[in-house]
């Protein structure tokens, strides 16, 4: 039977909306790939008796219990007193911790400010959790078969704090429960519908967590199972049924596959985007390492500037800065004024104004071309708000590109 988890944020600022809760999303993946039952996503104010009550209400029914958020310094953090009120004992203070403070204002010339002491405080009955990438010290509570562990709520700290000190503890505390069942599949340019026609009915004869994550043109399914002989059958129709939408067997993003089979053929890209104003740029670059095959990227926004790159202001007028032609005419002038392989163009009304009868808002002309010379351009009309007709721009262009160099 799989231990059971639940996660708790604490912040008004996650209540309000005002953040979008990125954390709960990375620690459900992170704990379900990792072997847990996670039965519960919660969200409390910054009240120590909310943090007291929802704490009390999680422990009889689960067995691990991420808390995030509210360990910072000022009088809204307070989830270190929350939940120090729950188990009834003080909080008491972290020497080691406190002198890591002190190195890192005595970097900048300063001392601590008495507000910043707050944070080398821990209920008496848990353990340091030492944050090396931030201020913020976590901790965890063992209590009988259970557990209580609390982590500050800044996505970068929260994720390498999860890698440094959470995973060593989890994997002390309950090994690696699937450590060779885990079964990860990544694809683009197909739906989810389409996945599951694909798959068959067949595909669940046998007993495991199955999951399917859809997201801006990509689909990732994560299945785990007890017996190592169930994965490798999965794999094999999965492999079978799906081999021409795979990218990745893990959780490689599709620019980092990208990045490996250019670097491999030692081959480059260069981009020039309209609608997607950078975006293109920013998810092929997300990785350390893209200078060995990415040249560079021009935000080709105004019409002007599309001239400028090389696209001849005839056939901007004749078909309109949105067109198939534009489109391919700024992936051939970026690749050739950045002498790269690949080049790729982007151009498109991203909304939610500029649209037209003739060219609705959604719609997106990608230009590709090649180091052969040639170079082809694809219409869509993407359905969503701005950011969405965006990203969905942006990982079909890093699609038709994953096509033609695979």
């Amino acid at each position: 039977m799989k231990p059971t988890a639940a996660i708790l944020s604490v912040g008004n600022e996650v209540l309000r909306g005002s953040v979008v809760n990125t954390n709960a999303a990375f620690l459900g993946r992170e704990l379900s790939g990792f072997g847990f039952e996670v039965i519960s996503h919660a969200v409390c104010a910054d009240s120590q008796e909310a943090i007291r009550f929802r704490l009390g209400e999680m422990l009889r029914r689960v067995d691990l219990i991420m808390v995030m958020g509210g360990l910072g310094p000022t009088p809204d953090d307070v989830t270190r007193e929350g939940i120090a009120a729950h188990f009834k004992v003080p909080l008491v203070f972290s020497a080691p911790q406190f002198r890591r403070l002190q190195k890192v204002y005595k970097r900048f010339g300063k001392r601590v400010p008495l507000l910043v002491k707050r944070e080398a405080f821990y209920p008496e009955n848990a353990k340091p959790l030492i944050n090396r990438f931030g201020i913020a010290l976590g901790f965890s509570i063992e209590t009988g078969v259970k557990i209580v562990i609390a982590l500050p709520g800044v996505p970068s700290e929260l994720k390498n704090m999860y890698f440094d000190v959470v995973l060593p503890l989890l994997k002390k505390k309950y090994g690696d429960l699937f450590k060779s069942q885990k079964l990860i599949v990544r694809m683009a340019g197909i739906s989810e519908p389409d996945v599951m026609k694909k798959l068959g009915k067949d595909f669940f004869d046998d007993s495991f967590d199955f999951g399917i994550y859809p997201s801006a043109g990509e689909i990732a399914i994560r299945i785990l199972a007890d017996k190592p002989e169930v994965l490798r059958r999965l794999k094999k129709k999965v492999a079978t049924r799906l081999k021409d939408r795979i990218y990745a067997w893990d959780e490689t993003p599709l620019s980092a596959a990208i990045g490996k089979i250019l670097t491999r053929k030692r081959q480059t890209l260069a981009v020039a985007e309209s609608c997607t104003g950078g975006l293109l740029a920013s998810r092929v670059t997300a990785l350390s390492g893209a200078s060995v095959y990415f040249r560079g990227g021009v935000v080709a926004y105004h019409a002007n500037v599309k001239m400028n790159l090389g696209v001849p202001a005839k056939l901007i007028k004749e078909h309109g800065e949105v067109s198939s032609q534009v489109a391919i005419q700024l992936a051939k002038s970026v690749r050739i004024r950045m002498g790269s392989s690949f080049g790729l163009g982007l151009t498109g009304v991203a909304g939610p104004g500029g649209g037209s009868s003739k060219k609705p808002v959604g719609l997106v002309y990608i230009g590709l071309a090649s180091p052969d010379g040639t170079a082809r351009a694809w219409k869509h009309v993407f359905w969503g708000e701005r950011q969405q007709v965006q990203d969905k721009a942006a990982t079909k262009a890093l699609e038709y590109l994953w096509r033609k160099i695979r």
